[in-house]
Protein backbone atom coordinates (compact mmCIF):
# COMPACT_ATOMS: atom_id res chain seq x y z
CA UNK A 1 0.00 0.00 0.00
CA UNK A 2 1.72 3.10 -1.15
CA UNK A 3 1.12 6.45 1.25
CA UNK A 4 -0.47 8.90 -0.14
CA UNK A 5 0.78 12.03 -1.26
CA UNK A 6 -0.22 15.08 0.04
CA UNK A 7 -1.62 18.08 -2.61
CA UNK A 8 -0.40 21.30 -2.02
CA UNK A 9 -3.14 24.06 -2.93
CA UNK A 10 -1.36 27.24 -4.68
CA UNK A 11 -3.51 30.06 -4.16
CA UNK A 12 -4.33 32.35 -7.25
CA UNK A 13 -3.06 35.78 -7.19
CA UNK A 14 -5.67 38.45 -6.92
CA UNK A 15 -6.67 40.23 -10.08
CA UNK A 16 -5.83 43.95 -10.00
CA UNK A 17 -9.78 45.96 -10.40
CA UNK A 18 -10.67 48.65 -11.83
CA UNK A 19 -12.22 51.56 -9.77
CA UNK A 20 -15.76 50.45 -11.10
CA UNK A 21 -15.74 47.32 -9.26
CA UNK A 22 -15.06 48.75 -5.96
CA UNK A 23 -18.66 50.22 -6.04
CA UNK A 24 -17.79 53.93 -6.70
CA UNK A 25 -20.51 54.38 -9.46
CA UNK A 26 -22.84 53.13 -7.03
CA UNK A 27 -22.01 55.59 -4.26
CA UNK A 28 -22.17 58.40 -6.85
CA UNK A 29 -25.31 57.76 -7.92
CA UNK A 30 -26.60 57.34 -4.27
CA UNK A 31 -24.92 60.99 -3.43
CA UNK A 32 -26.63 62.43 -6.25
CA UNK A 33 -30.13 60.79 -5.36
CA UNK A 34 -30.16 61.92 -1.89
CA UNK A 35 -29.08 65.83 -3.10
CA UNK A 36 -31.84 65.42 -5.04
CA UNK A 37 -34.39 64.28 -2.56
CA UNK A 38 -33.08 67.25 0.30
CA UNK A 39 -33.55 69.74 -2.76
CA UNK A 40 -37.16 68.30 -4.02
CA UNK A 41 -38.11 67.80 0.27
CA UNK A 42 -36.79 71.21 1.04
CA UNK A 43 -38.99 72.66 -1.72
CA UNK A 44 -42.02 70.58 -0.83
CA UNK A 45 -41.65 72.10 2.81
CA UNK A 46 -41.69 75.19 1.55
CA UNK A 47 -44.68 74.75 -0.64
CA UNK A 48 -46.59 73.24 2.24
CA UNK A 49 -45.67 75.87 4.23
CA UNK A 50 -46.90 78.45 2.33
CA UNK A 51 -49.70 76.52 1.07
CA UNK A 52 -51.49 75.77 4.77
CA UNK A 53 -50.61 79.93 5.88
CA UNK A 54 -52.66 81.05 2.71
CA UNK A 55 -55.41 78.93 3.87
CA UNK A 56 -55.21 79.77 7.68
CA UNK A 57 -54.82 83.37 6.50
CA UNK A 58 -58.04 82.96 4.34
CA UNK A 59 -60.39 81.61 7.63
CA UNK A 60 -59.13 83.81 9.90
CA UNK A 61 -59.84 87.12 8.06
CA UNK A 62 -63.05 85.88 7.26
CA UNK A 63 -63.43 85.16 11.16
CA UNK A 64 -61.98 88.60 12.47
CA UNK A 65 -64.43 90.22 9.39
CA UNK A 66 -67.23 88.77 10.85
CA UNK A 67 -66.45 89.68 14.54
CA UNK A 68 -65.81 93.29 13.37
CA UNK A 69 -69.31 93.09 11.55
CA UNK A 70 -70.97 91.73 14.51
CA UNK A 71 -69.48 95.11 16.56
CA UNK A 72 -70.42 97.02 13.74
CA UNK A 73 -73.88 95.94 14.21
CA UNK A 74 -74.21 96.57 17.80
CA UNK A 75 -72.26 100.19 18.31
CA UNK A 76 -72.37 101.84 14.47
CA UNK A 77 -68.43 102.85 15.51
CA UNK A 78 -65.80 102.22 12.70
CA UNK A 79 -62.99 102.10 15.18
CA UNK A 80 -64.05 99.99 17.28
CA UNK A 81 -65.14 97.34 14.54
CA UNK A 82 -61.66 97.71 13.38
CA UNK A 83 -60.56 96.83 17.01
CA UNK A 84 -62.63 93.91 17.14
CA UNK A 85 -61.06 92.80 14.05
CA UNK A 86 -57.58 93.61 14.93
CA UNK A 87 -58.64 91.37 18.17
CA UNK A 88 -60.24 88.33 16.93
CA UNK A 89 -57.08 87.62 14.04
CA UNK A 90 -54.93 88.26 16.55
CA UNK A 91 -56.44 85.76 19.28
CA UNK A 92 -55.97 83.22 16.13
CA UNK A 93 -52.84 84.20 15.69
CA UNK A 94 -50.15 86.87 17.20
CA UNK A 95 -48.64 87.13 13.49
CA UNK A 96 -51.62 88.11 11.91
CA UNK A 97 -51.40 91.90 10.46
CA UNK A 98 -55.33 93.49 9.55
CA UNK A 99 -54.42 96.51 7.23
CA UNK A 100 -55.67 100.03 8.15
CA UNK A 101 -56.04 101.17 4.70
CA UNK A 102 -57.90 98.16 3.31
CA UNK A 103 -60.72 98.38 6.08
CA UNK A 104 -64.23 98.67 4.71
CA UNK A 105 -67.54 98.56 6.04
CA UNK A 106 -70.36 98.28 3.62
CA UNK A 107 -73.90 100.02 4.52
CA UNK A 108 -75.36 96.43 5.23
CA UNK A 109 -72.84 95.82 7.64
CA UNK A 110 -70.60 93.59 5.39
CA UNK A 111 -67.16 94.13 6.47
CA UNK A 112 -64.01 93.55 3.97
CA UNK A 113 -60.54 93.73 5.45
CA UNK A 114 -56.60 92.16 4.31
CA UNK A 115 -55.21 89.95 6.51
CA UNK A 116 -51.29 89.59 6.22
CA UNK A 117 -48.71 87.36 7.96
CA UNK A 118 -45.12 85.72 7.03
CA UNK A 119 -45.03 81.81 6.49
CA UNK A 120 -42.85 79.83 8.12
CA UNK A 121 -40.11 78.99 5.99
CA UNK A 122 -36.60 77.35 5.79
CA UNK A 123 -35.00 79.91 3.87
CA UNK A 124 -37.46 81.63 2.01
CA UNK A 125 -38.02 84.62 4.38
CA UNK A 126 -34.14 84.18 4.95
CA UNK A 127 -32.78 86.15 2.05
CA UNK A 128 -34.34 89.08 0.49
CA UNK A 129 -34.91 88.16 -2.80
CA UNK A 130 -37.21 85.42 -1.91
CA UNK A 131 -38.59 87.37 1.33
CA UNK A 132 -41.84 88.34 -0.43
CA UNK A 133 -42.78 84.66 -1.58
CA UNK A 134 -43.23 83.93 2.35
CA UNK A 135 -45.30 86.85 2.84
CA UNK A 136 -49.06 85.73 2.50
CA UNK A 137 -51.80 88.12 2.80
CA UNK A 138 -55.41 87.77 1.46
CA UNK A 139 -58.42 89.91 1.48
CA UNK A 140 -61.33 88.42 3.36
CA UNK A 141 -64.93 89.71 3.83
CA UNK A 142 -67.56 88.97 6.55
CA UNK A 143 -71.19 89.96 7.74
CA UNK A 144 -72.79 88.85 11.01
CA UNK A 145 -76.07 86.71 11.52
CA UNK A 146 -77.02 88.58 14.20
CA UNK A 147 -80.44 89.74 14.04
Amino acid sequence: MQAAVPRVLRAVPPVATSGRDRGDIVLGWLTRLTVVFAVVGLALFEAISIGTTTANVADQGSYAAQEASATWDQTRNAQSAYEAAVTAAVDQNAENVVSTKDFLIDPDGTVHLVISRDAKTLLLFRWHRTAGWAHVSRAAEGRSVQS
